[in-house]
Order: C-alpha cells, then sequence, then structure tokens
C-alpha cells in the first residue's frame, strides 16, 4: 500500500523556494524522513551486530535508503528552519505534526511517497501540475458561465449595446479552451520558475508521462481541408511549417497540447497505457488535384 505524507501548503511552498536547492528534493527528503519512522517518536541511534554504532547521518542512510550525499545536502536546510536536529547521543528527532501545524497553515497537501528517492522528488512536482489543473477547470468554468449568461441577455434584449457588449467580451476572451492546456514552457516554469526553456520543459513533461503522473494529447487548429494526397503534394512542392501537419481530413497547424493530471491518492496502482503509432495513409497513384488555394493562404500569412 502507497504511503502518502500530508504537508501544509504554506511549509510545501517554503521548503520549495529554498535558495540553492531543488525544492522538489528537499520536500521528497523531509517527506521520506516523516514517513520512515516506523512508528517512533524519533530516529534512535543503535550498535550494529559488527559492535559499530551508528548514529547521524549513518543512522538516517540505514533506516530511509537515501545517499549519504542526499542526506548531507537536503538535511542541513531542514534543521537551519527548525524542522529536526541531531540530540547528543546522535539520534534523530523531528519536530512534531502538532507543532508543525501551529507554526505552519493547517491546509494540507498530499506527498505520495514513491519506490525511491527521486520517484519521490517528481511526486512532487505532480502537485503542481495538478494544482494547476484544477486552477485551470474552475476559470473554463467562469468563462463558460460568463459568456453563457450574456448570450442569454443579448437574446432576449436584442439591443446594439448588449451585442456589442458580447463582441468585446468574444474579443477579451478569445476562443473559450475547454481542455486544460499547458505550454513546454509552462511545465519549465512549475519545475523551478524557469522561464522560455522548451528543451527543460519537454524533458519534465517527458519525466511525468513516463510515471503516469500527467496524461497529454494534441490538438490542432483546422486550416483547410484536403486529402491526405493533397497534403502530400502541398507539402512536397511548397514546404510547410514545423507545426503545420494533417489531421483527421484537414490541413492543420498544432497548438498547445492539453493535459491532465493524475491523483495518485485516489488510485491503487497507476497502468501506463503505451501509445500505438498510426501508421500514414499511403499516397494515392491517382493525378493529383489540388482545389486548395495556395497563393490565398500565404497571402493570409498563415504560412509564415
Amino acid at each position: 500500500m502507497q504511503k502518502v505524507f500530508r504537508l501544509p501548503s504554506q511549509l510545501y511552498f517554503d521548503l520549495f523556494s529554498t535558495p540553492e536547492l531543488s525544492g522538489d528534493k528537499l520536500i521528497a527528503v523531509y517527506s521520506i524522513l516523516k514517513t520512515s519512522r516506523q512508528g517512533e517518536v524519533k530516529y534512535y541511534a543503535y550498535k550494529a551486530k559488527n559492535n559499530k554504532f551508528v548514529s547521524g547521518y549513518s543512522l538516517l542512510r540505514a533506516k530511509t535508503k537515501m545517499s549519504i550525499n542526499t542526506l548531507k545536502k537536503y538535511v542541513p536546510a531542514l534543521i537551519e528552519k527548525g524542522l529536526c536536529h541531531f540530540d547528543l547521543n546522535g539520534d534523530f528527532v523531528l519536530l512534531g505534526n502538532k507543532k508543525v501545524k501551529e507554526l505552519y497553515t493547517r491546509k494540507l497537501v498530499p506527498i505520495v511517497i514513491g519506490e525511491s528517492f527521486l520517484d519521490t522528488a517528481l511526486k512532487v512536482m505532480s502537485v503542481r501540475i495538478h494544482s494547476k489543473e484544477g486552477y485551470q477547470k474552475k476559470e473554463i468554468a467562469k468563462k463558460l458561465t460568463r459568456s453563457e449568461q450574456l448570450k442569454q441577455v443579448v437574446d432576449k434584449s436584442n439591443t446594439n449595446a448588449g451585442k456589442r457588449a458580447l463582441k468585446r467580451s468574444v474579443k477579451d476572451e478569445s476562443v473559450i479552451i475547454e481542455k486544460t492546456v499547458l505550454s513546454l514552457q509552462g511545465f519549465s516554469k512549475l519545475k523551478d520558475g524557469t522561464l522560455d526553456n522548451k528543451s527543460k520543459g519537454y524533458y519534465w513533461k517527458k519525466k511525468l508521462k513516463v510515471k503516469g503522473l500527467v496524461k497529454t494529447s494534441r490538438r490542432f487548429e483546422e486550416i483547410e481541408k484536403m486529402s491526405f494526397s493533397e497534403y502530400q503534394y502541398l507539402k512536397s512542392v511548397f514546404g510547410l511549417q514545423r507545426a503545420e501537419t494533417y489531421n483527421n481530413g484537414f490541413l492543420c497547424r498544432e497548438t498547445i497540447s492539453s493535459f491532465s493530471a493524475v491523483d495518485l491518492t485516489k488510485v491503487k496502482k497507476q497502468e501506463i497505457k503505451k501509445e500505438i503509432p498510426v501508421s500514414p495513409k499511403k499516397p494515392s497513384k491517382k493525378p493529383i488535384r489540388l482545389d486548395f488555394d495556395m497563393i490565398k493562404f500565404w497571402e493570409s500569412g498563415a504560412g509564415n
């Protein structure tokens, strides 16, 4: 059965914002330390079978399976924040849950303890992904409600002022996206606040997908309806931008992927389904008759 540690949200933010350290890893270390005591009030130093006294970082290494280097890198930051300390006997003492709740807000964030330290750190990151999805869902619901209410008012009044208000609303909100979306830069920002770093965003998005912590699906903006043969002819003769592709009978432009976060606290076992690649359609041997207006396409700026 998976372990779930519930961390005060204010403490989550405090640990995540610690300078010069990976916030996800610091939270992971603290969460593992809190859940590995096996019912004891603290980690007790002990004498091993070879009569060697096990205490300090060696004690934590034996009890948590985290490396000495990891413990020595992150535990001092936890000690500095008053969350734990080593006593004179070499025991390791953690601040009790009651005192932690007195210092930080009562709103709790669930942290799923993974099979390893790095796996736990990835699950710490998935908490922010899940929060981002929840926020977007609320905003989508608000926009849909406002848009629907405004449409009802315009339909009833049928006034020019109402129509202008509806037009401004549509212009301000653009097209309401009914799916939660997150760009590669968005994944990068949620990781450590880094902006405009697509390669980092791609790396962490892939990591989350492989672990089954997030699901994504491609989204396309339709440009023109055409056959696959026409698309191939268009691509070979005129060339296309990287984001322009063929999907479901249309020349399309690929946009930001939609995503959904997996709440591991509500599932017992997460199965990762492998995507089966779809073989592209073979081009027709018939002569190509291109009904698509290529000149109009380039003049509109869509091909730039």
